[in-house]
Order: structure tokens, then C-alpha cells, then sequence
């Protein structure tokens, strides 16, 4: 009887004492750990539009990136990723149905359009609305000033197609500072022979080539051949000078032969790789050329156009 007395004293005693784990799971602590009502804001006002948020909204930084969007982290990562984040939302008279909005903040322009241009989905179609802008099937992808945006539906219906549009256009509306305008890098490239909607901005390792960042390609069809322009804004004319002759003696190295005959631009470098060819040369501040061309004639034609192009460019800061 003294020994149950003891326990039923204890027992007694320690009600007063819950263990941590315990208080947290109650209703008041969980209000008290919640991010800041700022956090918990929608990521897009869409009252207006009838399309409510059918998710809190999360938030994901360099160190968690991979919890949302695991096997595709690095290119953000290595592309200026600073943050993401996402929410679901749901037009009123799609019962069921939602898009999911992924907002990346990349922290330059170059940097959002980067990740846009390099996971261009084949097949897609340009917006016609939305400048920098494409869709798919089930979604929609575009970038706008700092940011790189997706919005995935859960499937292709026209309601879903629908709100995919009007929270793209409400999230620009609502950050008209941070700028539309054309899509970095438009301006090196000349017109003639270009490929619509072809242009990327490699962020890092272009060609395989560490040293190589900050590579503009475009698509180009010239007497029916295919072919990859490349650009490469360097700090000084001094420094695309010396990273063009690094970049052709690594081709060198790896069993690339510099060709004797008489470069299309003077001081270009031109090499065959097998049964392609490489044009490598500087113009001013930009490194530039020609990339596993199929015909030499037609890519020693398209680097004529592009050095042209680009000596007549106006200077980028």
C-alpha cells in the first residue's frame, strides 16, 4: 500500500511537468511556431480572378532545394539559385483539379532565364500573351525579371489552361518593377537563318569546358544544314582573346586538328573533330563561333555573319 501511495504522488506531481515533445503537438504551441503571417500570404493574389489557394504556401532555400525538386537541384544551384517558393491553387469551378506554382528567385535576369531556356520542353508552343513565355500540355513556363516560374496543372483541361494564364499574368502585374523586356542575350545573334525560340544561356561547363561560363547559343539553318551559334560576354577584350585560345587548345588535347586553311574571321580558329567542325574566335569583349558544325562551309558562313553582327554591337557593362 506505501509503494502504490509513492506512485499515485508522483504520478500526481508530474502532470505539472509535460514533457516538450508533448506540449508541441498541443493546438496553442502550434500556433505559436507558425511562419510569420507575411510567409503565410499567398503567393499570388487571385481573389479577383476566383482562383483560391488550395495549399499553404512553402518556401525552400540552397540548402533544401533538393527536398522539393530532388535530381534537378544543381542546375539551379550552379545557375544563382537564391529561392523557391511554391503553392497549389485551384479555380473555383474545377472541383478537384489545381496548378501548382513554382517561383524561383535566380537574382539576376540571366540567371532565370538560364534555367528557363536550358529545360525548354521539345514541342512547346510560345505564349501568346506573355512575353518570355511558353506552354505544354499541362503547364505553363516563363521568366520575369529576377524570376523563373512554372505552373504545372494537374491535367490539360481548358479551366486549367485558363488559370495557369491569369496567375501568370497577375504575378507580373504584381511585380512590374521587376521588368519584362526581351530575353538576355537577344541582341548577339544576327536574324538571318535563326531558329525561332532556339536561344539558351549555358550557365557553367558549356561544351563540356569548365572554364567556359555564360554561353549564349542560338540555332541556325544555313543551305539546309543545322548549326549552333555561341556568345560569350567576357569582362575585357584581353580576357575573350585568351579564354578562345584556351578553349581551342583544350579541343586540341582532346584530339581536335587545327585546320590550316584561311580562317572566315580573322584570327578564328578552325578546327575538325572527327566528322564535325568547331569555329572559335574573339570579337571585341565577346568570345564567340561555330559548334559541331556539319558543314564547314556552312558554318564558316555563319561565323562571318555573327562576327559582323557582333563588331557592330553596342557595349555591354
Amino acid at each position: 500500500m506505501l509503494i502504490l501511495a509513492i506512485v499515485a504522488t508522483g504520478v500526481f506531481l508530474r502532470q505539472f511537468k509535460i514533457n516538450p515533445a508533448v506540449r508541441a503537438l498541443r493546438p496553442e504551441a502550434y500556433q505559436q511556431t507558425l511562419a510569420p503571417e507575411s510567409d503565410q500570404a499567398a503567393l499570388i493574389d487571385a481573389t479577383a480572378s476566383g482562383i483560391t489557394p488550395f495549399s499553404p504556401p512553402e518556401r525552400f532555400g540552397p540548402d533544401t532545394l533538393y527536398e522539393k525538386i530532388n535530381g534537378r537541384a544543381d542546375l539551379y544551384l550552379t545557375s544563382g539559385f537564391a529561392s523557391l517558393a511554391t503553392q497549389r491553387f485551384s479555380p473555383d469551378e474545377a472541383a478537384g483539379a489545381w496548378v501548382e506554382v513554382f517561383v524561383y528567385d535566380m537574382a539576376t535576369p540571366a540567371n532565370a532565364f538560364s534555367v528557363f531556356s536550358m529545360q525548354r520542353r521539345e514541342g512547346a508552343r510560345s505564349d501568346d500573351v506573355l512575353p518570355n513565355a511558353y506552354r505544354t500540355e499541362n503547364a505553363l513556363f516563363m521568366t520575369h525579371g529576377n524570376f523563373y516560374l512554372e505552373f504545372i496543372g494537374t491535367d490539360a483541361s481548358p479551366g486549367l489552361q485558363q488559370a495557369m494564364g491569369d496567375l501568370a499574368r497577375l504575378f507580373v502585374a504584381s511585380r512590374s518593377d521587376a521588368g519584362a523586356g526581351p530575353a538576355p542575350g537577344a541582341d548577339l545573334f544576327p536574324m538571318a537563318g535563326f531558329t525561332p525560340d532556339s536561344l539558351q544561356l549555358i550557365a557553367a561547363n558549356a561544351f563540356g569546358f569548365e572554364q567556359l561560363d555564360q554561353v549564349y547559343t542560338a540555332e541556325y539553318v544555313i543551305d539546309a544544314t543545322p548549326l549552333t551559334a555561341f556568345v560569350s560576354p567576357r569582362p575585357t577584350p584581353e580576357a575573350a582573346s585568351a579564354l578562345a585560345l584556351e578553349y581551342r587548345q583544350t579541343l586540341v588535347s582532346y584530339g581536335a586538328v587545327l585546320l590550316e586553311a584561311s580562317p572566315p574571321v580573322a584570327g578564328a580558329g578552325v578546327l575538325q573533330f572527327f566528322d564535325t567542325y568547331e569555329i572559335v574566335f574573339s570579337q571585341g569583349r565577346y568570345l564567340a563561333g561555330v559548334h559541331e558544325a556539319g558543314s564547314l562551309e556552312a558554318a564558316a558562313e555563319l561565323a562571318r555573319r555573327l562576327a559582323g553582327h557582333l563588331q557592330g554591337a553596342e557595349p555591354k557593362p
